[in-house]
């Protein structure tokens, strides 16, 4: 699996900034048209690596898929729900880095399984804090305890936009389902539920060729744990052996 920091040439924790400036140096210096360096190839992979890693939910999803390559796992779940476990002395800050991040829906505190809280994130990122974070928190904190740990759950444009094409694709809506994955993965490229969904929905329309190169992609991605044994299952019934 390709490592898009190395390709800029910056660490995994840079800040878009630093990202969008390495690029643009990268690409002045083996864009094929304007460089004595030239390389089209080079310059390909530069602009890829870019386009993942300057959007910040595209930047999650392909940090996760990097994560799982290196560990050797990979679950569904690891994609379509992002789980934080904080203290209580901890929660304002992390609600503040959360928001920070910009590319979020909502966000929802729960304590013991049970949801205390939800509140979009652009309303309580628009506010800064007060009202839709401060009161609320601060009353949490006050009646269940500094000492004690919450869940805060937090969903993007991505995760939301997937949980709505499952729901089509269950209900037998496939053309709403596929319009739907696709524009996910225009979105997010390493979000791989919904590679591997849209095999799934190829295969059910009995379009094995695309089902093959649907299942093919994820493993390119995610070849380890729970989704490689999947889209390896799925490519073995296709191809019949």
């Amino acid at each position: 699996m390709d490592n898009f920091y190395h390709i800029l040439n910056v660490s995994e924790n840079a800040e878009n900034q630093d990202i969008k400036k390495s690029f643009r140096s990268l690409a002045k210096q083996y864009h094929p048209d304007t460089s004595s360096l030239g390389d089209s190839e080079k310059f390909r992979k530069i602009s890829h690596a870019y386009k993942i890693l300057s959007d910040p939910a595209s930047r999650y999803d392909y940090d996760k898929a990097l994560n799982n390559f290196r560990e050797k796992t990979g679950g569904i779940g690891d994609y379509t729900s992002h789980v934080h476990t904080v203290d209580g002395k901890h929660l304002k800050r992390l609600l503040k880095e959360i928001l920070n991040q910009g590319h979020l829906t909502s966000i929802a505190i729960r304590f013991k399984g049970k949801k205390l809280v939800e509140f979009s994130a652009p309303m309580a990122a628009g506010i800064t804090l007060i009202g839709a974070i401060k009161a609320p928190i601060a009353f949490l904190l006050l009646n269940i305890g500094v000492a004690s740990f919450f869940e805060v759950e937090v969903t993007n444009q991505v995760i939301t936009m997937y949980k709505k094409a499952f729901s089509s694709h269950e209900s037998g809506n496939i053309i709403e389902a596929e319009g739907l994955y696709r524009n996910i993965l225009k979105q997010s490229e390493y979000f791989v539920p919904a590679h591997m969904n849209l095999g799934m929905l190829y295969r059910q329309r009995g379009e094995s060729k695309k089902a093959v190169q649907c299942f093919t992609k994820v493993l390119d991605m995610s070849p380890f744990g729970e989704i490689g044994d999947i889209a390896r299952r799925q490519l073995k019934e296709l191809r019949g052996f």
